[in-house]
């Protein structure tokens, strides 16, 4: 009956939001103009006429400036423009010209019969061109938010390994890199829970979370329609939602009243690659080309714009064990084994857009964007694999994104802005063997992956909608958001069989510690619907001259899917629960004493959506479409196929079992979405015209996080080394390991940020950006099949520990430096402090079943988690450019080369899972406290290359 009647409720309110159009992400991707009207005199012009036009698209907006003459226009699509002004008797001698940035607030003043721009976040007569701004916006007054921009020429000209301008991320203040490679950690939250737009619709993965296949390792949206984007690392406003409080934000080119567009062709020869960090020569062959090319279909009413890119791409790792303690010799049947593998990838990606002025009142933008990805040896991204090529991949998918938009001005003082997108993406990973994986200790891992096949298909269909209303100096932004999810995932673990031993020389000896196989006796096909609706209100107000306040509230609600065939002997996976509580009130507060000085304060809460992924074991893995075997709970499952031989295999079927419900996933009755309260201060400040420095501190607490916890324990006993033994008995003897999503994690940042711009010249500029941080959690989460960490689920206190993303100190410095003759030397420089990581023992001595919890003993004592730090990080790109003027206006050709690692440092680290193991102290492990991982070729910090990269460019 309640399922019944929250259905209802749901279509109700979806209904609602229909039919008053109310269904919005907000305007984030655009950006607003501001100012006042003046006399000669200075005396301000109430009603005077102010028309804004693109010189691109040839769209025009007109507003009268209130009683006290001051006017605003929002929603303006990033771009050039022309300002005009009128009143009677008075006259703008020339058009006032400036450039709009993605989320800017443009601050002008117009005196009638002499134009003269003042304080602009975009102005100083700066021109537009479909590569987006040449420069970063000026000091921006009024909006309490902080965030770093990075201009189309930024991305054109900075290095960049494998053309994926998200690769620039971790350049922003308070942002770095994700251990796996999947995106960004923002302020300190999960990738996942960081939100990317482009052109206003989310480009997140409702599947897995977090941007859309970050997963695959390649460039996903062609970097030749990327017209700028910034990245929000604080006081995001109520217009935008599914985040922890960051937000990555992407416009792309559109067209115009001129034919402009680009050509390339990139080249990465293998003999230019070093060694990597372990000294393995690598066979790294890269060839990427591709273009755009816009212009008008029907001159000042329609204008398209599209690109293409095509990879081919080598990116080698090597397949090498772990180093043995001296007198232990490797067999050769098993060194022969190690090697280069070469992960193939052909990945396609394009994207078109059309731009067409239906009227004076209404602006249609029409997207479309495919990918394809072919791969073939698939990796995890490092130069290193302590597996051999049987446990590599294959990966083929495809993804389609479209958009539509509608921009409608409703009067003077109001417009609003429609919006529907439909995304798709699907991916199939199949392993190179299916023989039974074999996991050895301190060792390496044999046979296939135990994760097996992974197969899924994420969808997604937005309805946007957003109304703004202008008062004189006072703006107002309402709407909501709809979203309809439909999804699929397979995959399940050890299908194949899995053999565990404590070390090399137990394999040798055919010994194994532990089997494990799971069996499909139903559907473990995860297919269901994310349902999510919200709505929003933002009011952003002058209270006087110089002081601006902007007040939002956001409510948000999630439907989950339900399982088909839930245990009915296991409550926990008969209901998946929803989120329909997420209220996100967010205030900030913008003042600028004097014309160089900047105050910013923004607070808010914030929720993030929890991605789908994280319910399909719930599906699956719930005793009755699964039977899984373990011999940790039955152990003449060792003799049953044939461990302690050497010939050990899976077995076809499943046997006779005590103990059938070995594993079963649940989800919490409580369950709810990540929910962050941020807090930030800032202050801007002018040093000298040409130096801007911005300091600021943010906090973030996030609380309701994902982990998972065995809630079929009984209390431990603790010894003398602080390590908690748990009974054999279990509450329910029925059950093995009663793995239980919760959401009872929580983390906490707190960050210094520095940022300085040096704006050299017109064309020549220095950022540099320091972050002191501190990020600690009591559980770092990666996913379904990640570690569950928690030492002891009876006492989670002690987990409070510094976070497996915790970088204290990251510095980066980028510029762009014109010298003569046509050069460019573009350096990009990447150093942060080493994270931390867990010593582990590497198998169980608790008796919970769980082999990654157990804490290493060191100093007599149970070490504690994430005590240990990994080694420092450090990366110096250089990009050399040679531009060369060809005839025809705006014609010239671009020779680059990248010099990635320059210095070649060796970046070594733990791994994504950030642990480390040492066995017991009575036999430990050779390599443990040892860095046995290293970035591969397509990473920052990966081995030094050399890249060749032509560029013909026609404005």
């Amino acid at each position: 009956m309640l399922r019944q009647l929250a259905a209802s409720l749901h279509l109700s309110l979806a209904g609602l939001l229909l039919i008053f159009g109310a269904a919005a992400l907000a305007q984030s991707n655009t950006g607003s103009v501001s100012g006042a009207v003046v006399d000669p005199a200075g005396n301000v012009i109430p009603d005077a006429e102010v028309t804004i036009q693109s010189t691109d698209l040839a769209a025009k907006r007109s507003v009268r400036s209130g009683h006290d003459g001051v006017f605003r226009v929002a929603g303006l699509v990033p771009g050039a423009y022309e300002l005009h002004a009128d009143v009677k008797g008075l006259t703008l001698k020339r058009p006032i010209r400036l450039t709009v940035s993605v989320g800017s607030s443009t601050q002008v003043s117009i005196r009638l019969s002499v134009a003269e721009v003042h304080q602009s976040t975009t102005v100083h007569a700066r021109s537009g061109t479909s590569e987006g701004n040449t420069l970063p916006p000026a000091l921006n007054k009024s909006e309490a938010s902080e965030n770093n921009f990075f201009a189309g020429m930024t991305v054109t000209y900075l290095p960049n390994r494998d053309r994926d301008f998200t690769q620039f991320s971790q350049l922003g203040a308070g942002v770095h890199e994700d251990e796996s490679g999947a995106g960004a950690i923002v302020s300190g939250q999960r990738a996942s829970a960081v939100v990317t737009e482009l052109d206003g619709a989310a480009f997140n993965s409702p599947l897995l979370g977090g941007r859309r296949a970050a997963e695959d390792g390649s460039f996903f949206l062609p970097q030749t329609v990327v017209r700028e984007f910034e990245i929000v690392h604080s006081g995001v406003t109520a217009e935008t939602g599914n985040t922890n409080a960051g937000l990555i934000n992407v416009v792309t080119k559109e067209g115009s009243n001129k034919y402009h567009g680009e050509a390339f062709y990139t080249g990465r020869p293998t003999p230019f690659t070093s060694a990597d960090a372990f000294g393995h020569s690598l066979d790294n062959l890269q060839n990427t080309f591709g273009g755009s090319y816009g212009g008008p279909i029907k001159p000042n009413h329609s204008f398209f714009y599209a690109g293409i890119e095509q990879d081919f791409l080598h990116a080698p790792y090597y397949a090498q064990f772990e180093p043995q303690a001296a007198g232990i010799a490797i067999p050769s049947t098993l060194a022969s084994l190690q090697g280069q593998i070469v992960e193939k990838n052909s990945p396609t990606a394009g994207l078109a857009r059309i731009d067409i002025l239906l009227n004076p009142a209404n602006t249609l933008n029409v997207e479309l964007s495919a990918n394809r990805i072919r791969a073939s040896g698939v990796g995890d991204g490092l130069t290193r694999s302590l597996a051999t090529a049987d446990y590599a991949s294959s990966l083929s998918g495809q993804s389609f994104w479209s958009r539509a938009g509608l921009t409608t001005i409703l009067n003077r003082r109001s417009i609003n802005q429609l919006l529907a997108a439909w995304s798709s993406d699907h991916r199939n990973l199949t392993p190179n063997s299916t023989a039974p994986e074999f996991f050895i200790n301190g060792f390496g891992i044999l046979g296939g992956n135990a994760l097996g096949q992974h197969l899924y298909s994420s969808r997604q269909l937005q309805l946007v909608d957003t109304v703004s209303i202008e008062r004189g100096s006072s703006s107002y932004d309402f709407g909501g958001s709809f979203a309809y999810d439909p999804m699929y995932e397979q995959r399940e673990e050890n299908l194949n069989g899995r053999f565990d031993y404590n070390s090399l020389a137990d394999y040798l000896a055919a010994t194994p510690r532990r089997y494990q196989q799971t069996f499909v006796t139903g559907d473990t096909r995860f297919a269901g619907s994310i349902h999510e609706l919200s709505l929003f209100a933002n009011a952003k107000r002058e209270l006087r001259k110089n002081l601006t306040l902007t007040v939002g509230f956001r409510w948000a609600a999630q439907w989950n899917p339900q399982p088909d065939h839930a245990n009915p002997a296991v409550a926990q996976t008969q209901k998946i629960p929803s989120d329909m509580t997420q209220w996100q009130p967010r205030i900030g507060l913008a003042w600028n004493p004097v014309s160089k000085t900047v105050l910013r304060l923004s607070a808010g809460l914030y929720d993030a959506s929890t991605p789908g992924t994280i319910f399909h074991r719930v599906f699956g893995d719930n005793g009755i479409n699964t039977i899984v075997a373990d011999s940790y709970f039955d152990p003449e499952l060792l003799a049953l196929t044939g461990a302690n031989t050497f010939a050990p295999r899976a077995l076809a079927a499943p046997p006779t079992l005590t103990q059938p419900y070995a594993l079963v996933a649940g989800i919490d009755s409580g369950f709810r979405n990540p929910a962050s309260a941020q807090a930030a201060i800032s202050i801007d400040q002018e040093i000298v015209p040409k130096l801007e420095l911005n300091a600021g501190y943010v906090h973030s607490s996030t609380w309701h996080l994902q982990r998972r916890l065995d809630e079929n324990l009984n209390p431990p006993t603790i010894n003398a080394q602080g390590i908690p033994l748990f009974p054999a008995s279990r509450p329910d003897a029925n059950v093995g390991r009663l793995l239980v999503n919760q959401s009872s994690a929580h983390s906490s940042y707190d960050g210094f940020l520095l940022t300085a711009t040096s704006q050299i010249s017109r064309h020549s500029q220095l950022v540099a950006n320091y972050t002191l941080s501190r990020t600690r959690d009591d559980d770092s989460n990666t996913g379904p099949y990640g570690i569950d960490a928690a030492v002891d689920p009876f006492d989670l206190q002690q987990e409070r520990a510094p976070s497996a993303q915790d970088e204290r100190q990251v510095l980066s410095l980028n510029a762009i430096f014109n010298l003569p003759v046509g050069f460019k030397l573009n350096p990009l420089f990447v150093t942060h402090s080493g994270q931390p990581f867990t010593p582990i023992i590497g198998f169980d001595t608790q008796g919970d079943a769980n082999d990654w919890n157990d804490r290493a003993i060191l100093n007599g004592s149970m070490a504690a988690r994430n005590s240990q730090r990994q080694p420092a990080f450090s990366n110096l790109d250089l990009r050399i450019v040679k531009d060369f003027t060809l005839k025809g206006e705006g014609h010239h050709l671009d020779l680059f080369m990248d010099l990635f690692n320059l210095v070649n440092t060796e970046n070594r680290s733990f791994g994504p899972e950030a642990i480390s193991l040492y066995g017991l102290p009575d036999a430990p492990v050779f390599s443990a406290g040892h860095p046995l991982f290293a970035p591969g070729v397509t990473r920052i910090g990966g081995p030094r290359e050399i890249q060749f990269t032509a560029r013909l460019v026609g404005f």
